[in-house]
Protein backbone atom coordinates (compact mmCIF):
# COMPACT_ATOMS: atom_id res chain seq x y z
CA UNK A 1 0.00 0.00 0.00
CA UNK A 2 2.05 3.47 -1.11
CA UNK A 3 1.18 6.11 1.21
CA UNK A 4 0.05 9.54 0.03
CA UNK A 5 2.35 12.05 0.05
CA UNK A 6 0.96 15.73 1.97
CA UNK A 7 0.99 18.11 -0.64
CA UNK A 8 2.84 20.42 1.35
CA UNK A 9 6.05 20.58 3.36
CA UNK A 10 6.32 20.92 7.00
CA UNK A 11 8.15 22.97 8.85
CA UNK A 12 10.88 21.82 11.41
CA UNK A 13 13.12 23.23 14.26
CA UNK A 14 15.93 25.87 13.86
CA UNK A 15 13.62 26.44 10.27
CA UNK A 16 14.58 30.35 9.38
CA UNK A 17 11.39 31.42 7.57
CA UNK A 18 11.40 34.32 5.12
CA UNK A 19 7.04 35.65 5.40
CA UNK A 20 5.82 38.65 3.09
CA UNK A 21 3.26 40.35 5.30
CA UNK A 22 2.54 43.35 2.49
CA UNK A 23 3.38 42.82 -0.80
CA UNK A 24 6.79 44.06 -1.59
CA UNK A 25 8.14 43.53 2.24
CA UNK A 26 9.46 40.16 3.54
CA UNK A 27 9.94 39.29 7.36
CA UNK A 28 11.91 37.07 9.12
CA UNK A 29 10.10 33.93 11.43
CA UNK A 30 12.12 30.93 13.20
CA UNK A 31 10.54 27.91 13.86
CA UNK A 32 11.40 27.37 17.97
CA UNK A 33 10.46 23.57 17.95
CA UNK A 34 9.34 20.27 16.84
CA UNK A 35 5.57 18.92 16.04
CA UNK A 36 3.86 18.43 19.16
CA UNK A 37 0.29 16.66 19.26
CA UNK A 38 -1.92 18.80 21.88
CA UNK A 39 -5.06 17.39 22.88
CA UNK A 40 -8.27 18.51 22.82
CA UNK A 41 -11.44 16.50 24.09
CA UNK A 42 -9.36 12.76 23.64
CA UNK A 43 -8.59 13.33 20.65
CA UNK A 44 -4.85 14.53 19.07
CA UNK A 45 -4.08 17.72 17.19
CA UNK A 46 -2.41 17.50 13.88
CA UNK A 47 1.26 18.18 14.91
CA UNK A 48 1.95 22.09 16.32
CA UNK A 49 5.16 24.16 16.94
CA UNK A 50 5.87 27.33 18.16
CA UNK A 51 7.09 29.99 15.91
CA UNK A 52 8.42 32.96 16.64
CA UNK A 53 7.88 36.62 14.47
CA UNK A 54 10.97 38.38 14.48
CA UNK A 55 11.00 42.34 13.83
CA UNK A 56 13.24 42.12 10.80
CA UNK A 57 11.67 43.26 7.84
CA UNK A 58 13.25 43.78 4.39
CA UNK A 59 12.29 45.40 0.95
CA UNK A 60 13.87 42.52 -1.05
CA UNK A 61 13.75 38.87 -0.52
CA UNK A 62 16.34 38.49 1.86
CA UNK A 63 19.51 35.39 1.53
CA UNK A 64 20.59 34.17 4.72
CA UNK A 65 23.78 36.11 4.67
CA UNK A 66 21.90 39.16 5.22
CA UNK A 67 20.47 37.73 8.64
CA UNK A 68 22.18 39.00 11.62
CA UNK A 69 21.55 35.89 13.82
CA UNK A 70 21.80 37.84 17.38
CA UNK A 71 19.09 39.99 15.59
CA UNK A 72 16.92 36.92 15.43
CA UNK A 73 14.39 37.32 18.75
CA UNK A 74 10.91 37.38 18.99
CA UNK A 75 8.48 40.77 18.26
CA UNK A 76 7.08 42.39 21.42
CA UNK A 77 3.85 44.32 19.44
CA UNK A 78 1.65 46.51 21.02
CA UNK A 79 -1.94 45.41 19.88
CA UNK A 80 -5.10 47.13 20.45
CA UNK A 81 -8.10 45.68 22.14
CA UNK A 82 -10.91 46.97 21.62
CA UNK A 83 -14.58 46.09 22.93
CA UNK A 84 -17.81 47.40 21.57
CA UNK A 85 -16.24 49.06 19.62
CA UNK A 86 -13.75 51.53 21.54
CA UNK A 87 -10.41 51.23 22.23
CA UNK A 88 -10.00 49.15 25.57
CA UNK A 89 -5.93 49.00 26.27
CA UNK A 90 -3.37 48.24 24.61
CA UNK A 91 -1.85 44.76 25.38
CA UNK A 92 1.82 43.67 24.46
CA UNK A 93 2.35 40.18 23.06
CA UNK A 94 5.53 38.56 22.76
CA UNK A 95 5.28 37.40 19.32
CA UNK A 96 5.47 33.40 19.69
CA UNK A 97 2.31 31.81 18.51
CA UNK A 98 1.29 28.22 18.13
CA UNK A 99 0.89 26.49 14.22
CA UNK A 100 0.45 23.57 12.50
CA UNK A 101 3.84 22.16 11.09
CA UNK A 102 2.35 22.42 7.67
CA UNK A 103 3.91 24.87 5.43
CA UNK A 104 0.89 25.54 3.19
CA UNK A 105 1.97 28.78 1.50
CA UNK A 106 4.49 27.16 1.06
CA UNK A 107 7.48 30.33 3.15
CA UNK A 108 10.92 30.06 1.85
CA UNK A 109 13.36 28.13 4.39
CA UNK A 110 16.26 29.78 3.97
CA UNK A 111 18.60 28.55 6.83
CA UNK A 112 18.46 27.01 10.14
CA UNK A 113 19.91 28.14 13.46
CA UNK A 114 19.87 26.89 16.87
CA UNK A 115 16.58 27.64 18.63
CA UNK A 116 18.01 28.68 21.89
CA UNK A 117 19.44 31.56 20.28
CA UNK A 118 16.54 32.90 19.75
CA UNK A 119 14.33 32.35 22.36
CA UNK A 120 15.17 30.36 26.19
CA UNK A 121 12.22 30.25 28.59
CA UNK A 122 9.96 27.65 28.85
CA UNK A 123 7.25 27.48 25.90
CA UNK A 124 3.49 26.30 26.98
CA UNK A 125 1.34 24.12 24.83
CA UNK A 126 -2.15 25.88 25.63
CA UNK A 127 -2.14 29.94 25.43
CA UNK A 128 -0.64 31.57 28.29
CA UNK A 129 -3.26 34.62 28.40
CA UNK A 130 -1.67 36.33 31.41
CA UNK A 131 1.61 36.51 30.05
CA UNK A 132 0.16 37.37 27.02
CA UNK A 133 2.07 34.73 24.51
CA UNK A 134 1.84 31.00 22.97
CA UNK A 135 -1.78 31.63 21.48
CA UNK A 136 -3.17 29.30 18.51
CA UNK A 137 -3.15 30.40 15.21
CA UNK A 138 -3.65 27.09 13.20
CA UNK A 139 -2.01 27.48 9.98
CA UNK A 140 0.50 29.93 8.55
CA UNK A 141 -1.77 32.13 6.56
CA UNK A 142 -1.05 34.69 4.04
CA UNK A 143 -0.50 37.96 6.13
CA UNK A 144 1.82 35.83 8.89
CA UNK A 145 4.38 37.90 10.37
CA UNK A 146 1.90 41.24 9.64
CA UNK A 147 2.69 42.67 13.09
CA UNK A 148 6.70 43.02 11.87
CA UNK A 149 5.09 45.56 9.19
CA UNK A 150 2.40 47.08 11.49
CA UNK A 151 5.52 48.00 13.95
CA UNK A 152 7.81 49.46 10.85
CA UNK A 153 4.57 51.36 10.23
CA UNK A 154 4.36 52.75 13.96
CA UNK A 155 8.17 53.30 14.17
CA UNK A 156 7.83 55.52 10.58
CA UNK A 157 5.44 57.96 12.04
Amino acid sequence: MKLKQPKYRTFDKGDILVTEPETGFYGIAVVLDDGYRIEFSGRLSYPMCHIAITPLLFDHRPSIDEIDITLLKPLSFDRMIERDGKTSFLRTELMVHIYTIRNILPLDVIGKVDPELVYQEDLPWYPDSQNHKCFWCGNVGYLFGREAYIKWLRDCK
